[in-house]
């Protein structure tokens, strides 16, 4: 499995995600970026889209968020969302 780093997912009303991941997927205004250990520092603002995080524990998780910014640097990855939730399996 990939290295690890620190993620943390937040929305004005709950932390939604804090822990180790091996990936972080956002879609940006730019389009769907990938986050992985030891990824250049960066700052982008995110859209409405899919948010993907791979943890070892658990592998791939699907959630969708909405508006705000993804910032990386040696802490790790934060997102900081307006909505952050985790699909359902109806959900496409």
């Amino acid at each position: 499995m990939a290295q690890s780093f620190h993620l943390e997912v937040v929305t004005p009303v709950e932390k939604f995600f804090d822990g180790d991941a091996d990936m972080v997927v956002v879609r940006t205004v730019d389009g769907d970026e990938a986050f992985l250990y030891d990824h250049i520092y960066t700052n982008a603002i995110i859209g409405k889209g899919p948010l993907k995080i791979r943890t070892e524990e658990e592998g791939l998780r699907h959630a969708h968020c909405e508006g705000g910014f993804v910032k990386v640097n040696e802490s790790g990855v934060t997102v900081v969302a307006k909505v952050a939730r985790w699909k359902t399996g109806d959900e496409e």
